[in-house]
């Protein structure tokens, strides 16, 4: 087998992923549609590189996380530029619950990211390894998360 086939075959297997990273960071179809071409691009470039000390999907959520991050900065500091004033990050898009989606835009996103992948059924010790962060911190912040979710979903 190819190293593309392989790299085919795993993005094919991490589909769902791949769309809640889209549906997480960007809001209109034409913005999510770029986004995932970006992310795919990027995983094709560091494909080879990959040494596999880490699950695959862990290794694609990091790359999707970066790339992500990246896009928002850049649209905010266009926005910000057109703008002069100071703007929020773009709303999360969930395709179902709405009441989810307005509590996850409230938290900035790091934190959104952490609830997501949280929820996504990701240990402690892998959301830190993507996130670049101690497995502690992670805790600490999700039990944090936690309970000021538990205020918001009223």
């Amino acid at each position: 087998m190819t190293l593309q086939d392989e790299f085919i075959e795993q993005i094919q297997k991490h589909q769902a992923l791949l769309n809640k990273l889209v549906f997480l960071y960007a809001d209109q179809t034409e913005d999510r549609h770029d986004l995932h071409q970006e992310i795919l691009l990027q995983a094709w470039r560091s494909y080879p590189t990959f040494r596999g000390e880490a699950k695959f999907s862990t290794w694609l959520y990091r790359v999707g996380l970066n790339v992500s991050l990246t896009k928002l900065n850049d649209k905010k500091q266009q926005l910000s530029a057109e703008l002069e004033d100071t703007i929020q990050s773009p709303p999360a898009s969930f395709e179902s619950d709405d009441h989810l989606r307005h509590i996850l835009q409230q938290f900035n996103t790091l934190d959104r990211t952490l609830l997501v992948m949280s929820m996504d059924g990701y240990t402690n010790d892998e959301i830190a390894e993507t996130l670049g962060i101690r497995s502690g911190n992670v805790r600490t912040k999700l039990h944090r998360l936690r309970q000021k979710i538990e205020t918001l979903w009223v």
